[in-house]
């Protein structure tokens, strides 16, 4: 559905925003590198990695380099990028909660000390103080670091356990994403659940059957991709993991090639599109959705469909709502399934 005028102002002004953090943060530079890209099957990673490829493309620079969490190689990096910035993918990973992204992201740290490194847009979230303490150790000894954090529950968390960093507001970046305008003609009796089953998860959603509302027809499912989709997201995976090897190979015998740098930007670009195709194919058969992903709340927002957020086990969703995203219009935040039913009740009767 298209979003309404109001909307459509909201996110303009979102937009020219981050573009304007981005700048600050990156400077004169015109080549980067994007590091930790998303290899997974999560929408949500894939949409920011989306938003992101927008922006750079809207601010004219170069992506020079670009590599997943297993095929990072700080001599091929140099060869690729002698000097510009170095960017690392944002999302809900900068603390142990992922640790293997936060090590991942402590070693590129460690291995570039010469160039400028940019976290994207991120939320944090550390269990461990002794965690925290040793990655403020790490990462606060970068000359040239610049944290970009989209919440500010995410920036009280930085002063409290990360002191040597100083962070920045920065929007979300798969806000900056553009889906393709289609009319939905889906029924508003029509409802998907969103329900994350990993270790974020806490809202209940997932334990909702088909019988929740009556005559209400509801579906429930987490990201995934089904069908001739399917198959190519396994063809295009099979090709990076041959990339990982080749990689693993590489950093040991130079002389042994990997995939050329084009051909592993294809496959991850081809690998998060699908992830996409798919999202935007689930929410076609949707009149109000209900979600405990972030990034499920975002398509939404981005489509124009009415729906209801509830939070995952640290306000990652609750600290961005209230921030910005609940002042769009198609957007509804419940702390349990009973309140998101009252929603539901009222959004399909419309």
């Amino acid at each position: 559905m298209p979003l309404s005028n109001t909307d459509s102002e909201y996110l303009a002004e979102i937009r020219d925003a981050t573009v304007a953090r981005l700048r600050a943060a990156i400077g004169d530079a015109t080549d980067v590198a994007l590091l930790d890209a998303p290899n997974q099957t999560n929408v949500g990673d894939s949409l920011i990695w989306a938003g992101e490829m927008a922006y750079l493309s809207r601010m004219g620079l170069n992506l020079r380099y670009v590599s997943d969490i297993r095929t990072f190689d700080p001599e091929e990096l140099r060869r690729k990028m002698p000097s510009g910035v170095v960017l690392l993918h944002g999302g809900g990973n900068f603390g142990d909660l992922w640790i293997g992204h936060q090590s991942h992201r402590e070693k590129i740290v460690t291995d570039l000390p010469d160039f400028r490194i940019v976290q994207l847009s991120q939320s944090i979230f550390f269990a461990s103080a002794d965690r925290a303490a040793e990655a403020n150790r790490i990462i606060g000894a970068h000359p040239d670091f610049h944290l970009l954090l989209r919440d500010e529950l995410s920036i009280e968390r930085a002063a409290a356990m990360l002191p040597n960093l100083t962070p920045t507001f920065c929007y979300d970046m798969a806000l900056g994403y553009e889906p393709p305008r289609t009319q939905s003609t889906a029924p508003a009796t029509s409802v998907l659940i969103i329900a994350r089953q990993d270790k974020e998860a806490m809202s209940g959603l997932h334990s909702i059957g088909p019988g929740w509302i009556p005559g209400v027809s509801v579906s429930s499912t987490d990201w995934h991709s089904e069908g001739w989709l399917a198959v190519k997201y396994r063809a295009a995976r099979a090709l990076m993991r041959l990339h990982q090897r080749l990689v693993r190979y590489h950093r040991r015998l130079r002389f042994i090639p990997a995939l050329p740098q084009w051909a592993v930007q294809r496959l991850i670009r081809a690998l998060n599109e699908i992830n996409i195709t798919g999202a935007l194919k689930l929410y076609s058969t949707a009149g109000v959705i209900v979600v405990d992903r972030l990034h499920a709340h975002v398509l939404a927002l981005l489509l124009g469909i009415d729906h209801v957020a509830l939070d995952n086990n640290y306000r990652k969703i609750g600290a961005v709502f209230d921030g910005y995203t609940g002042k769009f219009t198609t957007a509804r935040y419940a702390t349990d399934t009973e309140m998101a039913r009252g929603f539901v009740e009222e959004l399909s009767v419309r």
